[in-house]
């Protein structure tokens, strides 16, 4: 299946993250001081905005990524911050006039500034000190500090029983406090938050910023007309050889965790695992497309089409992520790939 571009790999993008400009589109990178503020606060207002209906939540960084891309590095920044304001602005007003709970308000902005924190930084990395030059590099960092930050509130909520209560009138409000018929609302809770901090957030968090990111990237291509290629450097990227022993070291820190009954080297042991698994999917991934690359039109559209039907069969989808893991482990000593390329 051929994912969008910028997925991984050397990226061919501009010092900001945007793709590469075609005649039609430079006049997006001149344009005055005045028209970048108003692209960055139309961004920061359709990101709050996108924030706040439960729709279009999935998508509130595809606005800040879309800034981004049509301006520059100031304009990333300047968006980013203009979004934390609206976002604090808003809560305060939500909670003085319509008497929303401030710990459910808290909760939002704390989850909201760290994702939009996180994600213009990797857009638009600050200074020359940073090593991650590869966006799925700045992705994997933004990750795990967001696992860091946001650990401490999960692990709370299992010893506070107001915020335990708050939580599970939110999860009441989604549906049914009975889950499937077996669940109550707080075995369901519990679940969450065991695997929240299994790798549930570092994962949640890379997912969201990948695919907010690519949805931006393609809504910009579409306003260039730039229709070229849009795998980008996927097809090359590799993992460095000596994550095989980190995969390795976390898939024994899990069993020693669960031997010795040891919950937070088993939470550690889980992250970094479900973090090395992740890279070598995306690996397996970049070696499938380069094979898939080589086949003619027809055929390849009809394997990438199959590909998507299997990923939604239950079972079959698992076994799909289990045999790319594989490949991708596998290319490190096999090298499928020609490594020129």
């Amino acid at each position: 299946m051929e994912p969008p571009a910028e997925a991984g790999g050397t990226e061919n993008t501009s010092s900001n993250g945007s793709p590469p400009e075609n005649p039609q589109g430079r006049r997006f990178n001149q344009n005055p001081a005045l028209s970048r503020m108003a692209l960055a606060v139309i961004g920061a207002a359709v990101s709050v905005a996108c924030f706040r209906t439960g729709f279009l939540f999935f998508f509130f960084l595809v606005p800040l990524a879309l800034s981004s891309f049509l301006g520059d590095a100031k304009t990333t920044w300047a968006a980013g911050i203009l979004t934390i304001a609206f976002s604090v602005i808003f809560s305060l007003w939500f909670y003085m006039y319509r008497g929303a709970d401030p710990v459910v308000e808290q909760w939002n902005n704390l989850y909201f500034v760290i994702l939009v924190i996180f994600f213009t930084w990797i857009n638009a990395p600050l200074g020359g000190l940073w090593v991650f030059r590869e966006i799925i590099w700045r992705m994997i960092a933004g990750s795990l500090l967001c696992t860091l930050l946001l650990s401490p509130f999960f692990l709370s909520i299992i010893n506070n029983p107001h915020l335990r209560l708050v939580m599970e009138r939110q999860i009441e409000a989604f549906g049914s406090p009975d889950w499937s018929g077996f669940l109550t609302t707080d075995e369901f809770l519990s679940r969450l938050v065991y695997l929240g901090l299994r790798g549930g957030i570092l994962i949640t968090s890379l997912f969201l910023w990948w695919v907010n990111r690519q949805f931006a990237l393609l809504i910009c291509r579409l306003i260039r007309r730039n229709y070229g290629n849009t795998a980008g450097n996927f097809p090359a990227f590799r993992v460095p050889n000596f994550f095989i022993w980190i995969f390795s070291f976390s898939l024994g820190a899990v069993l020693l965790g669960k031997i010795g009954k040891t919950e937070l080297l088993e939470i550690g042991g889980w992250n970094i695992l479900i973090l090395s698994a992740t890279l070598f999917f995306i690996q397996g991934g970049a070696v499938s497309l380069y094979f898939l690359s080589r086949l003619p039109p027809l055929p390849r559209i009809i394997i990438n089409v199959g590909i998507i039907f299997l990923f939604f069969k239950s079972g079959i989808n698992l076994a799909i992520l289990g045999l790319l893991i594989i490949l991708g482990i596998a290319d490190n000593w096999v090298l499928f790939r020609n490594p020129k390329q």
